[in-house]
């Protein structure tokens, strides 16, 4: 339960201090209350700030969560994920650490911070997953190819990223716990025979089944 509000007195500091704060304020209210719970309210006394300036920062709450959750900014390098000998083992370790991060951030937080989304935050969230694809999973199958593993043509957009979009489904709308072996069975069962289909096929088209 939240406590009664108390009046918050400002502090005067330094623009990145006071964003530090702000963003260390709306993690502790989501750890405390969930997503649901989280208000410009609850933010600002944390902060020892002002309702007015988060609103002059932030247009939405979910603006103002997603800006305080490094989460979804991951950048894969900086947890030393390295390369492997494999397309299956470079992804089963990649979105290991991806699902991790979503589970850290919690399904249902994320589920509802995409409720409250609106085009420009929708836009930003698609741009961090197109950014995630091309510094990961292209670059994967870049090496699977010169492996061997894969065939030589270019693989289509939505196909290349269609794991992602897969798991996705299972932790957003299927609402199914994933796991190393989940992601193993949609890497084993749909996405890598895809991906060598298409790759052995001008212009990834897949052959007719007759």
């Amino acid at each position: 339960m939240r406590d009664a509000p108390t009046e918050t007195v400002a502090v005067r500091r330094r623009d990145d201090v006071l964003m530090e704060a702000i963003r260390e304020a709306t993690r502790a209210e989501l750890a405390d209350f969930s997503y649901a719970g989280v208000t410009y309210e609850g933010v600002a006394r944390r902060a020892r700030t002002s309702k007015p300036v988060l609103y002059r920062r932030y247009p939405t709450r979910a603006h103002m969560v997603v800006d305080a959750l490094p989460n979804l900014r991951w950048q894969p390098d900086d947890d030393g994920i390295a390369p492997s000998d494999s397309l299956r083992d470079d992804l089963l370790t990649l979105f290991g650490a991806v699902v991790d991060n979503f589970l850290a951030i919690g399904i249902d937080n994320y589920r509802s911070l995409i409720g409250d989304a609106d085009e420009d935050l929708f836009n930003f969230l698609d741009a961090q997953v197109t950014g995630l694809a091309e510094r990961t999973i292209y670059p994967a199958l870049a090496r699977a190819r010169e492996r061997g593993e894969i065939g030589p043509y270019e693989i289509p957009r939505r196909a290349a990223t269609s794991i992602g979009l897969l798991l996705r489904e299972e932790m957003v709308f299927a609402r199914n716990d994933v796991g190393a072996d989940t992601i193993a069975e949609l890497l084993d069962t749909v996405y890598l025979p895809l991906i060598r289909t298409v790759s052995a096929q001008p212009s990834g088209r897949v052959p007719d089944a007759t």
